[in-house]
């Protein structure tokens, strides 16, 4: 018997099936005590069992007396407002007498309770006026909330469904199964909180060095944006934002909680979206003519194929724009998968308008342009310029790069020569003070000297350049310190270690320079991408072709032969009007202070003055012009109206800075080399 007078009993199986039928159907079982043994022991021979195992509560009273029935007292759970239920008195008319009635009463009904007790995963019936399960009362599992509204809204004391405004104090019922839309919906409207929200802005605003008040701690949307993009500039991995060092920082600085690795994940793929659709907005509204250029980059780990396609052009502002607008799988190097490839991104952009594109100098991206141009031609009227004819670019830099990697290749002994002694000098602290003790000029360090990327031709200059500066402690070193020579005379890799370099690797490598040094300030000028450098490009060419030809009339013989090499290369790639794109030439014509004066100069240092090929290319030139002059004047006749008003910058615009001044920045090596420059002549011809 339980704390509430009930009596929990098991018996066998059959018995227990016939009292959970009762059960089931709301009834409530009155037994004698007498007649529940004789029935048990004589007619059905079950054990009655007192235990804690899964048992039916029999709530009436037992009494030896059959004749009389009392009232039955029901156990509920105590309710969260504190009120008791009535006792629920079991009707005469409804309650067998003895368990003889019980069991024949139970066959009446068996038929049609089977059915509901097929459902196991149900619970079981409560009776609709008591309430009463027919099984223990079992513990709810704890859940924590995970809504954001419950630090605005703690449950009462008094009850679980009851809940309290943290700012006005009012009472809302939060049950389990109503959901949190009416509390959120009054933290929105709730004045307290809207004041408070208010109070706590104003308290968080300080001045900053300007006088101007700004906020001292940003908003938690603002430090999840800006976490984001610090991932994405940063070229960081997604796991940062779940690192201790990011976590350390933003507890000492105050921050917010940094949030996982897959939200920041979620967050920066919506980014994406987002800013994909603002620009691709701009560009089908603005209907932008774009010029492009793609690569083949082939991953190291997979050897899987990727194309980069990049646009260039000149927003309403004068200012100049590049946007990577794919990096997309291909499966291969054939023309016809590069231009499939590019018609697909153009379309997906909404670009209809192309300048030229620029590529290298592969002959599956020759194939490619001339697919391009036969599909993409269809698009609209003003897809291409002057029927696409100046629509394939070649890649100045990566020409220049094919030759200067040509020209190293066959010095390799004398740079491998050089490179190991510089990597002997930086290998230690006392090898490097040993080679500053013969430096006359400075003090030395690590980055006096430095390392080259085998791949990039152009750090290799940079390294040589800086040895030949300090020849004569190299010479000291062979000299004075028996170290320095034993470090030549260990294997590597099965071979004696070149070096030390000798005058003969000294000579090659210093005579190499001449020739890298025009390269190297070419490949400055036309690899900028952030600056407007294509009425430079024409120039820088016929700069290497002016100093290579010079340099193959020389009267060193080495030197001779090394510049005919050069050139014929040179010459493979570009020679006057039969390979250069003309809009390069175009693009000189457009810069205000050279005009149609430069190009003619261009033409006579190459062709000599007033030669039948100098004249043919200066009037060439002076075709183009007016056919392009003829084509964009008819485009815009209709909309110059429109075009006025709306392309023009403002006139609070800032002031960009100058070419000169773009110039005069760039980091190209200054020295005197001895080699001429186009636009120094140009110069001092004006």
């Amino acid at each position: 018997m339980d704390s509430n007078g009930s009596v929990v009993i098991h018996f066998g199986h059959g018995v227990d099936r016939h009292i959970s039928t009762l059960v089931m159907k709301g009834r409530y079982v009155e037994i004698t005590y007498s007649h529940l043994v004789d029935r048990i022991d004589k007619k059905m021979n079950i054990d009655v069992v007192v235990t804690k195992l899964q048992t039916f509560q029999i709530v009436p009273h037992i009494q030896e007396d059959e004749s009389e029935h009392e009232k039955i007292n029901e156990e509920g759970d105590e309710m969260d407002d504190r009120e008791e239920l009535p006792a629920m008195v079991a009707s005469s008319s409804k309650i067998p007498h003895t368990v003889d009635e019980t069991m024949d009463v139970d066959l009446q009904v068996e038929g049609e309770a089977y059915q509901r007790t097929q459902n196991r995963g149900k619970a079981i019936a409560v009776d609709e006026t008591s309430g009463v399960s027919s099984q223990s009362k079992k513990v709810m599992k704890v859940v924590v909330p995970r809504s954001g509204v419950w630090k605005h809204f703690p449950r009462t004391k008094e009850s679980r469904d009851r809940c309290i405004c943290h700012y006005c104090q009012k009472i809302f019922s939060c049950a389990t199964k109503s959901g949190t839309s009416n509390l959120q919906k009054h933290l929105s409207i709730c004045k307290e909180y809207q004041a408070w929200i208010t109070s706590q802005g104003t308290s968080k605003m300080e001045i900053n060095t300007d006088g101007n008040l700004k906020s001292s701690k940003v908003a938690e949307a603002v430090f999840r944006e800006a976490s984001n993009e610090l991932i994405v500039l940063g070229e960081l991995p997604l796991s940062f934002i779940e690192s201790s060092a990011w976590k350390h920082f933003c507890r000492k600085v105050n921050l917010y909680k940094p949030h996982s690795r897959r939200t920041a994940t979620i967050d920066i793929v919506e980014m994406y979206v987002r800013k994909k659709e603002g620009l691709r907005n701009m560009l089908c509204t603005t209907k932008q003519r774009v010029s492009l250029t793609t690569d083949i980059w082939v991953s190291q780990v997979t050897g899987a194929s990727y194309m980069v396609i990049t646009a260039h052009f000149v927003d309403a502002t004068w200012q100049l724009k590049k946007l990577i607008i794919g990096f997309k799988y291909v499966m291969d190097h054939k023309g016809q998968t590069i231009a499939t490839v590019l018609l697909e991104c153009l379309a997906e952009w909404g670009i209809e308008k192309v300048f030229c594109i620029t590529v290298d100098n592969a002959t599956a991206n020759t194939s490619a342009i001339r697919r391009f141009y036969r599909e993409f031609s269809d698009v609209s009227p003003e897809a291409l310029v002057l029927d696409g004819n100046f629509l394939h670019m070649r890649c100045c830099a990566h020409i220049i790069n094919l030759i200067a990697k040509e020209s190293l290749t066959e010095v390799g002994e004398n740079v491998l020569a050089i490179r190991n002694a510089i990597q002997y000098v930086r290998s230690s602290t006392p090898r490097l003070n040993a080679f500053d003790l013969r430096v006359t000029t400075g003090r030395m360090s690590r980055g006096s000297l430095p390392m080259d990327i085998k791949t990039r031709w152009n750090s290799t200059f940079l390294m040589l350049s800086r040895a030949l500066q300090f020849r004569t402690a190299f010479d000291r070193m062979e000299a004075e310190d028996r170290l320095y020579n034993d470090y030549f005379l260990e294997m590597d890799n099965g071979v004696k270690r070149c070096g030390p370099p000798s005058s003969r690797d000294w000579s090659a490598v210093e005579k190499l320079k001449r020739f890298l040094i025009i390269f190297y300030n070419n490949t400055l000028v036309v690899s900028a991408s952030s600056t407007v450098n294509s009425y430079k490009c024409y120039g820088e060419i016929v700069t290497i072709e002016r100093n290579l030809t010079a340099l193959a009339n020389s009267f060193d013989p080495e030197l001779k032969v090394k510049a005919s090499e050069m050139l014929q290369k040179f010459l493979k790639y570009w020679d006057g009007i039969k390979s250069v794109n003309r809009m390069l030439i175009l693009a000189t014509v457009f810069d205000p202070r050279k005009k149609m004066q430069f190009a003619k100069l261009c033409f006579e240092k190459l062709y000599e003055k007033e030669s039948l090929e100098s004249k043919a290319m200066l009037e060439s030139v002076g075709d183009l012009l007016r056919s392009m002059f003829k084509e964009y004047n008819t485009r815009l006749r209709g909309s110059t109206g429109e075009a006025s008003q709306s392309n023009h910058p403002s006139s609070s615009q800032p002031p960009t800075e100058s070419q000169d001044q773009v110039t005069d920045r760039m980091e190209l090596v200054v020295e005197d080399f001895g080699y001429e420059r186009m636009d120094c002549v140009q110069g001092d011809g004006g």
